[in-house]
């Protein structure tokens, strides 16, 4: 396990949370993979709050792809009639197997400060019922834990407490292992479609260059000052009834993981360096 593996796995058992982005096809390209960040251009960005969601998010969207765009003016879809049918199967599997627009796939993992997941819990509220442009959404909330909906000085934040990524490539390979799998089970939209097709590949968590700057916290005290300044919180929040006090937690609680964070990679360095 690397170092960074490692960090993370300890993070996430005990003072972090985890959450998932499915990205490609028609889910907004948001996700700098590349520079490790959230592009902020005023989109709303969606991310799992389980694995089990972001499973069933993954295989939904895998399974509209492949319905609208790679079967699109062909004579087949992607139903139980039709994959259980052995020549319409193999003739699926032919084109799918044979298009360049499956592509892009990727199942992205952020490890994000606990502090950050207590402060969208208090303030979020469901998307049927959000009056605010910029408030945090809560969506699918009866599915398999849902998932969060953020933007703006939210989504500036969650940038800002995300110690680690990774991300996983869904080839063409894994949609077709997904589709074998549909028929079999006879299934179409459950998270053990794809759960062992991910849980197979090893997730490599990168860190965040943030933790190597020494400035970093004044950006996320600015994070902080935007949403208590712009009203982007819910009555009975911590936001709302002790502002400051929320401010300096948040802060602490980042110093002290950065602390741990470096601390632990400075010791493996000199460990491997001797």
């Amino acid at each position: 396990m690397t170092t960074y593996n490692q960090i993370s796995e300890e993070l996430i058992n005990n003072e972090a949370k985890e959450f998932y982005r499915f990205q490609g096809h028609n889910s907004f390209e948001c996700y700098d993979i590349r520079n490790n960040r959230f592009n902020n251009d005023s989109h709303y960005v969606y991310v799992s709050n389980s694995k089990d969601h972001h499973y069933y998010f993954t295989v939904k969207r895998i399974k509209q792809l492949i319905n609208t765009i790679v079967l699109n003016g062909t004579d087949y879809q992607i139903t139980k009639k039709q994959i259980t049918n052995n020549e319409n199967y193999k003739n699926i599997k032919k084109i799918i197997f044979n298009s360049d627009k499956v592509r892009n796939l990727n199942s992205i993992s952020l490890v994000c400060d606990q502090v950050y997941y207590a402060l969208l819990k208090e303030n979020c509220i469901n998307s049927y019922q959000k009056t605010k442009d910029s408030g945090i959404e809560r969506v699918d909330r009866k599915v398999f834990g849902g998932g969060y909906g953020v933007t703006d000085a939210w989504l500036d934040l969650f940038n800002d407490l995300t110690y680690f990524s990774s991300h996983l490539k869904i080839s063409t390979i894994d949609v077709l292992n997904l589709l074998k799998k549909m028929k079999n089970k006879g299934i179409q939209a459950s998270p053990q479609l794809i759960q062992d097709i991910l849980e197979t590949k090893q997730r490599n968590y990168i860190i965040s260059p943030n933790l190597y700057d020494d400035f970093h916290k004044y950006t996320i005290m600015n994070d902080l000052e935007r949403i208590c300044q712009n009203g982007l919180y819910l009555e009975g929040s911590s936001f709302y009834t002790h502002p400051s006090k929320t401010i300096k937690e948040v802060l602490n609680s980042y110093k002290r993981k950065r602390e741990k964070i470096l601390t632990k990679i400075d010791r493996q360095y000199y460990h491997l360096s001797r």
